[in-house]
């Protein structure tokens, strides 16, 4: 049985199709490249033909029994090809319950909560109803090996899934993979502890020949007086940061400058090794029941009720011999102002309504949301004479605008909440149109009155593409209501420091340059080899200086299973991502700034969320991958040269494998 519950209904696994999948008994080989998949149609209500409800959970238990970390698709299409795409993280050799809820197909969670034993669930494609879906298909995602996959079984749960995993340890007592070795693995808790204090007695040199000014600026370069705080500036023809003292400042900054790497352990204790003992409490690693971090616990068993301070020290050191001048988002900012390190900060929330529109867009035209931005904006207070504070983000990531083209205003209707930006679109639309049916006649549909447009749920993809195109209109003056009244909020509390904007995971629609007029710096994440085509892009758009939130590459060669986002096939491979990127995002001229994510490797067993990667500069024991580092070192040695034209920016690019993420 998949769960302990009467209410199971178990499908037979010969109603799933094979599309280019070979399999033996019950394991299933699915190719490398991803095109291959298990298949099934049905009738509408539900799963491969087993009756569903909102509440119930679609359940497959199954291992891995490839060497590396899998993501594994479950899309889910309408009869009018409409796809919803829940991407799950799964563990290598775990038999592992694979569950979502049937309600998850709505879209408006985009992060699903952890279940034990699986790692990250994401939702991709378009939110669908649930009572629409004709077809389901599980595949994988490109990868280096073809994915060999047991299913054990699979089915509907009518209630919630027992998750019952069997006791092995996949992690040491240093939170290391267990199961294999590699170049590099630390061996014992005694080596580790020799090496750590032997480089904090010992520290590194700072980076030699940097020429750089005391926030990490060029010395060569002073572009005006200064002002005591970080500006926006232009000079020689592009845009620049100048730092407190005038001096031009590309920004090199690494997020999540920490003691970090805290381990969702709900449910899968039993994969772990020895553990202290929860008495010893946050120092010593335990955060809270189920969370740890084997970074703190490994600080800890090396300078005792010190940690804290070794760890400062340690990371002081590195900061200065890697050549990073920012510690950005989710840092330990106490640290970098101990060391007077500039630094960035993201505000915590975002204002807030009792009516969302999608996700989390608010009812921006809802006098709450301006009332709340003024609470919200109150945290930049303790930041608003500080010298070494380089800006603000307003935010990372909103999940609304993870929807490709979404048209928000057209949400509104999709919602049958009556909400403030509801009621101003349909005023907007009778100020666009002379009666109703001037609309009709314009989109193709027959709405009796504008008071059909004020209540009840019109599905989005009901709206005919006239209609939607001038409601997208619309959706700019929502979106740009979202950025300006909490960037006005702000703004009374700190005159002195830069908006740089709110981290946009992607360009997934033109609108997202609605509001950009009331921040100095335009921002977004971008998770690609080569971050020009998204400079162009997005300053194209916004016609303003841009920086990069985040970005990373990851390997497979030592002792994690995922790579992130972007994977090539080494340490040194990640060195040469590193200066490729870096130099092709500072030879732009609209380009301020890139931040590397992140400071630490995740947990082998996942994160809050399950994220697993093999993303840090240093792992889990506080040993920096010496390869990487190299090629980061070589890259911030030459960063200025490239932002001034005096180098060209390198064409080496590293040698990428498929990436491993969820």
């Amino acid at each position: 049985m998949m769960a302990n519950t009467s209410s199971f209904d178990a499908l037979c696994l010969c109603r799933l199709q094979c599309d280019d999948v070979t399999v033996q008994d019950s394991i299933y080989t699915f190719p490398a490249d991803g095109h291959g998949g298990l298949t099934c149609t049905f009738p509408k209500g539900t799963f491969c033909g087993l009756p569903i409800g909102e509440e119930d959970w679609i359940v497959f238990e199954v291992t891995l029994h490839t060497p590396a970390c899998l993501g594994l698709h479950f899309a889910c299409t309408t009869e009018d090809g409409r796809t919803a795409d829940l991407n799950m993280g799964v563990l290598p050799g775990v038999r592992t319950k694979i569950t979502f809820p049937v309600g998850a197909l709505s879209g408006k969670v985009v992060f699903l909560p952890r279940t034990p034993g699986r790692l990250k669930n994401v939702f991709g494609g378009v939110p669908v109803d649930w009572q629409d879906i004709v077809s389901f298909r599980l595949y994988n995602m490109r990868n280096i090996h073809p994915a060999v996959v047991e299913i054990h079984s699979c089915g509907v749960s009518h209630g919630p899934v027992e998750h019952n995993i069997a006791p092995t340890q996949l992690v040491d007592e240093m939170g290391q993979k267990h199961l294999t070795d590699w170049p590099g693995k630390t061996h014992s808790v005694e080596e580790m502890v020799s090496r750590m204090r032997d480089e904090h007695d010992n520290p590194p040199s700072p980076l030699e020949g940097s020429n750089r000014s005391r926030w990490g600026g060029n010395l060569q370069h002073r572009v005006t007086a200064g002002n005591g705080f970080f500006t926006l500036e232009k000079y020689r023809g592009r845009y620049v940061l100048a730092d407190p003292d005038g001096y031009e400042f590309f920004s090199t900054g690494l997020d999540c400058v920490g003691i970090d790497g805290d381990c969702n352990l709900e449910g899968i204790h039993q994969l772990t090794g020895p553990m202290p003992a929860k008495g010893l409490g946050y120092i010593a690693g335990w955060r809270r029941e189920h969370y740890f971090s084997w970074h703190a616990s490994n600080l800890y068993k090396t300078f005792g009720d010190k940690a804290y301070e070794g760890w400062q020290d340690l990371t002081a050191a590195r900061m200065r011999k890697w050549g990073f001048n920012t510690v950005a988002c989710w840092s330990d900012i106490p640290f970098a102002q101990k060391y007077n390190i500039p630094y960035t900060y993201i505000m915590h929330g975002y204002p807030r309504t009792e009516n969302y529109i999608f996700r989390d867009f608010p009812d921006v035209l809802d006098p709450a949301f301006a009332a709340d931005a003024e609470r919200w904006a109150g945290q930049i207070q303790d930041y608003a004479d500080s010298a070494a504070l380089l800006g603000y983000f307003l935010g990372n990531e909103p999940t609304w605008a993870f929807v490709n083209n979404l048209n928000v205003a057209a949400m509104t209707l999709d919602n049958p909440a009556s909400t403030y930006s509801r009621r101003g679109l349909v005023a907007w639309l009778k100020e666009q149109y002379a009666d109703i049916d001037a609309l009709n006649r314009d989109w193709g549909s027959s709405y009796t009155g504008f008071d059909e447009l004020e209540t009840g749920r019109i599905p989005i993809h009901t709206i005919s593409p006239a209609g939607l195109a001038v409601m997208d209109r619309y959706s700019e003056t929502l979106i740009r209501e979202y950025i300006r009244i909490p960037s006005a909020a702000v703004r009374k509390y700190d005159g002195n420091h830069l908006n740089l904007g709110i981290r946009y995971a992607w360009l997934s629609t033109p609108t997202l340059a609605a509001g950009a007029e009331f921040t100095d710096v335009f921002s977004f994440n971008c998770y690609n080899m080569d971050p020009t085509d998204m400079i162009r892009n997005f300053t194209a758009l916004v016609g303003k200086p841009v920086i990069i939130g985040e970005f990373h590459f990851g390997a497979l060669d030592r002792g994690l299973d995922a790579t992130g986002i972007r994977g090539v096939s080494s340490q040194a491979e990640r060195g040469a991502a590193y200066r490729y990127y870096m130099h092709h995002a500072a030879c732009h001229p609209m380009c301020l700034g890139a931040h590397y994510f992140t400071l630490n490797d995740q947990a082998y067993l996942g994160r809050f969320d399950g994220e697993n990667y093999q993303i840090g500069i240093v792992d889990v024991t506080q040993r920096p991958y010496t390869e990487f580092e190299e090629g980061i070192m070589q890259t911030h040695r030459e960063i200025y040269d490239v932002v001034n034209g005096v180098m060209p920016p390198t064409e080496r690019k590293a040698e990428e494998i498929p990436a491993i993420y969820f």
